[in-house]
């Protein structure tokens, strides 16, 4: 009698352990089947556009010399599409500024670690951001595969313009 008790133990130790490897086996199916978003949100790339915001320009958009900073640039370059002091277009100001720093900051290529950015500006009226007005993008390298990014809000009445950055892998 205890030898038979014996048996239906490990017969029942033998079910579960079974049961337990099929509920692995389907949970590994969902989670490699579902994976994860390739984009991640990056704390760096914010404080690379904030700071980036605040960076003095050598133009000038009024008469009183007074220096704009790249978020004033994009402002004027959604708003009036507006010349610096020197001739150049706010809009062709704003990206040479922003594409030297890109490239100041992070190498891009297929040797490095970043592949490639896009950076593009655009004006939203609401803030589902369902009614965009594209301003300008900038584009280097290869954005093919996963990418970190964040966003950056220019308050410009009655939406914003949004700067998103995206850096690929």
């Amino acid at each position: 009698m205890t030898r038979k008790k014996g048996q239906e133990e490990i017969v029942g130790f033998v079910l579960i352990v079974v049961i337990i490897t099929i509920i692995f086996v389907i949970f590994l199916g969902f989670k490699l089947r579902n994976p994860e978003p390739t984009q991640k949100e990056s704390e760096i790339i914010y404080q690379f556009l904030e700071s980036a915001m605040k960076q003095t320009s050598d133009c000038a958009l009024n008469t009183n010399g007074k220096r704009a900073d790249l978020d004033e640039l994009i402002r004027e370059c959604h708003s009036t599409n507006g010349l610096c002091d020197n001739g150049q277009n706010s809009c062709d100001r704003a990206k040479e500024i922003l594409v030297d720093m890109l490239n100041n900051t992070w190498k891009v290529g297929e040797d490095y670690p970043t592949k490639g950015y896009i950076v593009d500006a655009s004006y939203s009226y609401n803030s589902t951001q369902t009614q965009n007005e594209e301003i300008f993008t900038i584009t280097a390298g290869n954005c093919s595969s996963s990418f970190s990014g964040n966003s950056y809000l220019i308050p410009e009445f009655p939406g914003s313009i949004v700067v998103n950055a995206k850096l690929c892998n």
